[in-house]
């Protein structure tokens, strides 16, 4: 199934006061520039990752129930399934319940089992699930390290603004370092 992203974070995992002092930063002078470089390395993060970090909601749609039955979610730690809907040939699409969805949390990658199938009458997209996806809610459920790289990741772009031939693109070894606890690997993944 292929995930679309609903809503963005409502929060990042690193605040506006964290990465001002951290970079030694008095006064809003530079508040929206820190708080691009915290989103742009959120956004960065999360790609080196392969996981959402922060509460944001996504929806999986397909063509079909995959075989089995089991649902992967690779792209991050599932907080709850809000809904799903069937779209039939013609008409409205037919709700299915959040509860009528079992969550395996704890399975790598996380999944989910619909506890109905019933069949799309569309031949293409006649599936969405709804979900919530990320560590939690709040910056603290984002784990420490993945915090530190974010920071780290601000000053550096921060430090060497206008100094692209200065900063090598990626992520710096330091960063990626951080982040290779929490990595998904995906099959073909040279890294």
């Amino acid at each position: 199934m292929i995930p679309v992203l609903i809503e963005g974070p409502a929060l990042e995992p690193v605040t506006l006061a964290e990465a001002k002092l951290w970079l030694r930063l008095d006064g809003p002078d530079e508040d929206d520039l820190v708080m691009a470089l915290i989103v742009a390395a959120r956004l960065m993060v999360e790609a080196e990752n392969g996981q959402v970090l922060i509460g944001q909601n996504w929806r999986l749609v397909g063509d079909r129930w995959p075989e089995g039955g089991l649902i992967p979610v690779r792209i991050g730690r599932i907080l709850a399934v809000t809904g799903g809907r069937v779209f039939p040939s013609e008409g409205p699409a037919v709700p299915i319940a959040a509860d009528r969805f079992t969550v395996f949390p704890h399975a790598d990658p996380p999944g989910i089992l619909p506890l109905e199938t019933p069949n799309p009458g569309r031949v293409a997209s006649g599936i969405e699930i709804d979900l919530r996806l990320g560590f939690g809610e709040t910056a603290g459920a984002v784990p420490e390290t993945i915090r530190l790289a974010i920071r780290r990741l601000v000053m550096l772009w921060y430090e060497n603004r206008g100094d692209a031939g200065d900063v090598e693109a990626g992520l710096p070894p330091a960063i990626r370092a951080l982040l290779k606890p929490f990595r998904r690997f995906r099959l073909g993944s040279a890294r």
